[in-house]
């Protein structure tokens, strides 16, 4: 690998990007494993661990600029990573398109803008100096690819395919489909498609071949689909938790666990220290093990509660975990969940929320998040009259999935806890009252007219009374 100071322009010999080397090459630890850049179906950029030791992906900086020739170059971007890489693991850097995975990787979703008519990627690590005569900060240039569209290229610099699923995959590959390079940049690029009979073989000349994978053995957790719910038609200690840095042996291999229900804001005489949960699926047909896994919540302020040894979730179970256990604290306004592997790595998270309302529940609907007037924890979600407001899921890796079945859900008839009760009538008494009061208030307001109309009716009787008895009245009164 080539190690240069942090800050020094890469330079150009026959406009393929060169850097200024401080000391010699070797295998480089990270490299671009495939990429592709055509808007269709979604852009992105997979980075590969050769190394035998874990990555911190905050040393790393994955660069892009528009384009080869960065003397030609308009503008850059520095793509910001996270969490840990394992050995022989994938990093996928994608642009929040739908994903198919066909292989065991770690997703992080983001902007990307890839330029299809010329571009250039690399990716470089912070090391300390070694010797300790070199300057304190160091850069070591891992691997990089220029591309452009262009009839007449220089060596080095690809020719991108632009069929729709297309992407580029770096060669040589290995006996396990992973690639095999030298020094930064070396090696070749292949154009693959995926097979329209089956998108995780990959058509190479017009021929599938299931024997090229889109990545090796590498990663340790599959992917996994947040489960369908059934939709219903009716009118603190936590926050510093560390993060561990292993993944419990028996999930190697294993569909990564789903958030599937918030609730943020608890209906009386529930209380928020108490009664806020956030609830896990198992997608798997054995058990999960949870043991250093993280809950995370907030988007500015974040709260932290790490699993403890032998938390386990059993095969297709639904486990709320409660505030009084993991002292998480939901915000009512704007936030959202992450689950994060032993090592850091963001392995699914809940869409984005806003205002809570008392008592309703922020539920997963395969790849919709939305608001529910019934809790359900610890069990399969139903959708009851919310808000209305929708948030498309941003699983870190539980997008698409390969081998996940949407466990069976709950089916919901009028008249059941869930439905929608109607609105309560006014009681009898309190009209008659709100009667009474009003008929008073019209015999104060014409107590007048009243007392005129007495008057009136006494002199009718009078005057039908015979004159004897009219005397008679007289003389008694």
């Amino acid at each position: 690998m080539l190690i240069i100071f942090l800050g020094l322009t890469s330079s150009l010999t026959g406009q393929t990007p060169k850097i200024e080397a401080r000391v010699g090459s070797s295998t480089p630890q990270l490299i671009i494993s495939q990429i592709k850049i055509t808007s269709s179906a979604g852009q992105f950029i997979v980075l590969y661990n050769n190394a035998n030791t874990p990555i911190d992906l905050s040393s790393v900086q994955l660069e892009y600029f528009n384009n080869f020739d960065l003397r030609k170059a308009t503008s850059g971007k520095l793509i910001s990573l996270s969490g840990s890489l394992p050995p022989h693991g994938y990093y996928i850097v994608n642009d929040e398109s739908p994903l198919l995975l066909c292989y065991q990787a770690t997703v992080n979703s983001g902007s990307l803008g890839l330029s299809s008519s010329a571009g250039f990627v690399r990716i470089s690590r912070i090391v300390p100096p070694s010797p300790s005569s070199l300057p304190a900060t160091l850069t070591v240039l891992d691997d990089f690819v220029s591309w452009s569209n262009a009839k007449t290229l220089p060596a080095g610099v690809q020719t991108f395919p632009t069929a729709g699923g297309a992407f580029l995959v770096r060669q040589p590959l290995d006996s396990q489909g992973r690639p095999s390079i030298l020094s930064p940049g070396s090696g070749s690029w292949g154009a693959m498609q995926p097979d329209n009979s089956n998108p995780c073989n990959f058509v190479v000349s017009g021929v599938s071949d299931s024997s090229l994978p889109l990545g090796g053995s590498g990663g340790q957790l599959l992917p996994g689909t947040p489960p369908k719910a059934k939709t219903v038609n009716s009118a603190s200690s936590g926050d510093s938790a560390a993060i561990g840095s292993s993944l419990p042996a028996r999930d190697v291999g294993l569909i990564s666990p789903q958030i599937t229900e918030l609730l943020p804001n608890p209906a009386a005489p529930q209380t928020d220290a108490d009664d806020e949960f956030v609830e896990l699926y198992n997608p798997n047909d054995v058990v999960f093990d949870l043991s250093g896994f993280v809950l995370e919540a907030g988007t500015t302020t974040i709260h932290r509660f790490t699993f403890e040894a032998n938390q386990l979730l059993q095969p297709h179970q639904f486990q709320a975990f409660y505030s009084s256990l993991t002292s998480l604290s939901l915000s009512n306004e704007i936030s959202q969940v992450r689950l994060l592997d032993p090592s850091g790595n963001v392995i699914n998270q809940s869409g984005a929320y806003t205002k809570a309302k008392d008592g309703q529940a922020w539920v997963v609907d395969g790849a919709t998040w939305q608001w529910s007037n019934t809790p359900t924890p610890n069990a399969s979600n139903i959708v009851t009259g919310g808000s209305g407001q929708k948030s498309a899921t941003n699983s870190k890796s539980g997008k698409n999935s390969v081998g996940a079945a949407d466990p069976k859900v709950k089916s919901a008839t009028t008249g059941d806890k869930g439905s929608t009760p109607s609105k309560p009538k006014l009681h009898t008494l309190v009209l008659a009252g709100i009667g009474a009061l009003a008929v008073i208030y019209a015999c104060y307001e014409y107590r007048h007219d009243l007392a005129n109309l007495v008057y009136r009716f006494r002199r009718y009787r009078e005057n039908r009374q015979s004159p004897g008895q009219i005397a008679q009245g007289r003389r008694n009164y």
